[in-house]
């Protein structure tokens, strides 16, 4: 088995959904399941980021379901496009999507079922102006390769980053390996103007203001950065096992 790894980067105005993830640095997503055939492809995908943020995101899902026009990423008309949100707080959305496609060059998990067939594996992550894929497959990516290369719609450009064995399998499944730039500025705003000391010296409307972004914005931030701290405390300090993909509406599910 080896692991294909390639981004798709987007133009701003290219697609709907993707310019929502140029614009907030802080909206990332994760596939949690990707399955594809000839015919169709579906899967489940965590998205995290502030909740006016994800509210604009499932206004983008619904107009892709109700727009007839929509085309798929190397330019076939999307013929089915479903989506159901599966679980949501405050940070994420969980959502399971469908998609059919028409005659014409198909998107990435289409072209690549049809060459691969059974036994293809995917997983996708986004964030700015980047769709990053990876496949891990047993065969010859290059048929994927040129189709795809060959047939991406204006705006849209195709890196390939590495083929090899699969590090992804050594990898702890963590949502967020690491802090965003956003939110590691966030932290160490609020360290150096004495937010975590006894007294505390500035609160978190008072730093914001200083940063020059909204309060909302700075406290998702500065929360998304102290959950990634605790979490990596209790992994290597704690020899906790951790599932940080896990949302209170999962525990239903293990009980």
């Amino acid at each position: 088995m080896r692991e294909f790894v390639f981004t798709v980067e987007y133009e701003k105005g290219a697609d709907g959904v993707m310019d929502l993830f140029i614009d907030n640095p802080d909206l990332y997503a994760r596939s949690m399941e990707i399955s594809a055939t000839n015919e169709a492809v579906w899967g489940i995908e965590k998205i995290v980021g502030p909740a006016a943020v994800l509210d604009e995101v499932e206004d983008a899902l619904e107009r892709v379901a109700d727009s007839p026009g929509t085309t798929g990423m190397c330019g076939a008309p999307v013929t089915e496009y479903e989506y159901t949100i599966l679980s949501s707080n405050a940070e994420s959305r969980k959502i399971h999507w469908l998609r059919r496609e028409g005659d014409g060059a198909r998107s990435i998990p289409l072209v690549a079922a049809k060459h691969i067939g059974e036994g293809l594996i995917m997983r996708t992550e986004r964030r700015g102006d980047q769709y990053r894929w990876r496949m891990l497959i047993d065969g010859t990516v290059s048929g994927i390769h040129e189709d795809v290369r060959a047939n991406l719609r204006e705006g849209l450009s195709l890196t390939v980053e590495r083929l090899g064995t699969p590090p992804c399998l050594l990898e702890d499944g963590r949502v967020q390996q690491t802090l965003t730039p956003e939110q590691k500025a966030a932290l160490e705003a609020a360290i150096k103007r004495g937010y975590y000391e006894e007294p505390r010296q500035q609160s978190v409307a008072e730093i914001a203001e200083d940063v020059g972004v909204s309060r909302s914005t700075f406290q998702y931030r500065l929360n998304r950065a102290e959950a990634w701290l605790a979490q990596q405390f209790a992994s290597d300090s704690l020899d906790v096992d951790l599932d940080v993909d896990l949302d209170p509406e999962d525990i239903e599910f293990i009980q």
